[in-house]
């Protein structure tokens, strides 16, 4: 019988998506090993294409939306249960920072996109809607969301503030807008506060091309955001979780329909993951670059804690392997960055397990 391997990789950032990067595995192993796949995804990009690989009937459907800059426009698409009732949305593919091109633009930056996706998916009879909220070039606390859902936000003048983590500074009162008809679930894997050193904007404000002093006024804008929030509908935005994407999960926070989760956990669930790594020998896993962050919550991480918990042996294949953390550890870079060499050292340790 040979070698049964459960191929579970994320996406390799930047080059390959978590489903190319377990099918050129698959074809790679084919033959000389049983193979079955699960792509993951944390919440970011590639969140509906994972779960569209183990749900195959359901329905792409594709929406013209506010793109991360308002003005600009984008197709996004999402996924469509329509038996269950369930709409499945990629915050990426509204406000993502790969639409923007490496032209970023962070005090402009709006999740408004978002938003029509969630009225959208309501307006097709939603009741339960996931949100992958991962990957977004928007730094401003889900208004932008929630503007395009109805609710308002004035400034001291009564005017409505522009869209953008830059305006967030001039709310002077919260207006919400009508009750969702659907409940929202906010997926990510980040469990960062909205506010302070760890928080959203000192975080994650300078990957989506923040300067320091802009990354400052982003966390005031927050701050200003929690502040009435509190005041104005008696709710605390600043929990674990509520940093994710900009502050996308504090938003919707105030909308009392709303909840996060974590975006592995739903993949591994949607992909009967548990099942899948007891019938494996090995359980291969990898992204990009597997350090020490991949074992503290990543989804790769994940993965070896619980193949490690059943007592299966484990294999990292990565662009580069910091943290050897597997029985076999393999970087793309330790073979000059050849792709194929890379797979054909992993195809000779696997068939020594």
């Amino acid at each position: 019988m040979p070698p049964k391997v459960l191929i579970a990789p994320n996406a390799f950032k930047g080059t390959m998506t978590a489903r190319d990067v377990a099918m050129r595995l698959a074809k790679a192993l084919y033959g000389n090993f049983e193979i079955q796949a699960v792509p993951l995804s944390d919440g970011g990009d590639g969140f509906i294409d994972c779960i569209h690989f183990q749900i195959q009937e359901l329905q792409l459907m594709q929406s013209e939306v506010t793109g991360p800059i308002f003005g600009s426009k984008v197709q996004a698409q999402w996924l469509w249960d329509v038996s269950n009732k369930i709409a499945y949305i990629e915050a990426a593919q509204a406000c993502g920072l790969a639409l923007l091109g490496g032209q970023l633009r962070p005090m402009e930056a709006t999740s408004f996109g978002l938003g029509q996706l969630v009225l959208t998916a309501m307006h097709q009879g939603a009741e339960d809607i996931y949100v992958g909220v991962g990957g977004t070039a928007c730094t401003d606390g889900g208004v932008g969301a929630l503007q395009a859902l109805g609710w308002r936000f004035p400034d001291q003048y009564n005017r409505e503030v522009a869209p953008g983590g830059g305006n967030l500074i001039n709310i002077h009162r919260i207006l919400p807008g009508p009750s969702l008809s659907a409940h929202v679930n906010l997926m990510t894997d980040v469990g960062n506060n909205l506010l302070g050193d760890l928080g959203s904007a000192p975080v994650f404000a300078p990957q989506k091309g923040a300067t320091a002093d802009q990354t400052l006024e982003l966390e005031k804008g927050l701050s200003n955001l929690w502040l009435h929030a509190y005041k104005i509908l008696k709710l605390n935005i600043d929990f674990p979780g509520a940093g994710a994407a900009g502050g996308i999960p504090a938003g919707f926070a105030m909308t009392g329909s709303a909840s996060a989760g974590s975006g592995f956990e739903l993949i591994a669930d949607l992909s009967d993951l548990e099942l899948k790594m007891q019938w494996a020998d090995v359980v291969l896993t990898g992204e990009g670059c597997f350090d020490r962050q991949s074992s503290m919550g990543k989804a790769p991480g994940r993965v070896v804690s619980l193949a490690r918990s059943m007592n299966k042996k484990v294999a990292i294949f990565a662009g580069s392997v910091v943290e050897k953390a597997g029985d076999i550890n393999i970087g793309i870079t330790d073979w000059k960055g050849d792709f194929e060499l890379a797979v054909q050292a992993l195809r000779d340790q696997l068939s020594r397990v």
